[in-house]
């Protein structure tokens, strides 16, 4: 069991459950092009990815079509769709407790980092963080790996077996292990056990008192 000096936070489905407007702002970009999809479960599938490897990978669309769906989401997002998160139960409260302990913590997100500031400022988050990382707009730096390592840069992190990454879904644990962290999933998220022992994370979580409880006490 190793001491963690850093814990790197994913957003959506770990600090903040914000399924109901990413959902609702992929529905309006479809409907405004017309798209069809076979029904509400497969936005399921779509929280996490990149929406570049989602759209295609679920909807099985051409590259074209997937820029301008993101550009009609995006501009439903940050005009209101954002808003409809909130921040899990007790998340502040591991947040501050980590915090204070000398931890530090950031943000690994493959959500881009315009909307990554909005949620984290709109949200109050920002005290909790040393840094903040968002994916670039366009497709240059956008996989979970990618954000990893610009994170782990701009802290300065030497021993990467002093970093934890915590998320709620594989794409979280293949990031973290491409950048050789261990990862810790949670249950309250859009991820299962099966696909978190499946990927292999070593450690998972049901709720954030049991992250606080495994940081400051072993």
């Amino acid at each position: 069991m190793n001491n963690y000096d850093y814990v790197l936070f994913d957003l959506d489905g770990t600090i903040t459950n914000s399924k109901p407007g990413i959902v609702n702002c992929i529905k309006y970009a479809l409907d405004a092009k017309g798209i069809s999809y076979p029904d509400d479960s497969i936005f399921d599938k779509m929280v996490g990815p990149p929406f570049r490897v989602s759209m295609r990978e679920f909807l099985g669309l051409d590259m074209p079509v997937i820029e301008e769906l993101i550009t009609l989401y995006r501009g439903k997002y940050e005009i209101g769709g954002w808003k409809q998160c909130e921040i899990y139960g007790g998340i502040t409260d591991m947040l501050s407790a980590l915090k204070n302990a000398g931890k530090i913590l950031a943000i690994a997100t493959s959500k881009p980092h315009k909307f990554t500031d909005i949620m984290i400022n709109g949200l109050d988050l920002n005290k909790y963080f040393d840094f903040v990382g968002g994916a670039t707009s366009d497709a240059s730096k956008e996989s979970k790996a990618d954000v990893i390592d610009m994170v782990l840069e701009n802290l300065q992190v030497k021993d990467r077996s002093k970093a934890l990454m915590i998320g709620d879904r594989l794409y979280d644990i293949e990031g973290a292990h491409k950048c050789g962290l261990e990862c810790a999933a949670v249950m309250w998220g859009y991820g299962s056990e099966e696909e978190f022992k499946e990927y292999g994370a070593e450690y998972i979580f049901k709720n954030p008192s049991d992250i606080v409880n495994f940081l400051l006490n072993n």
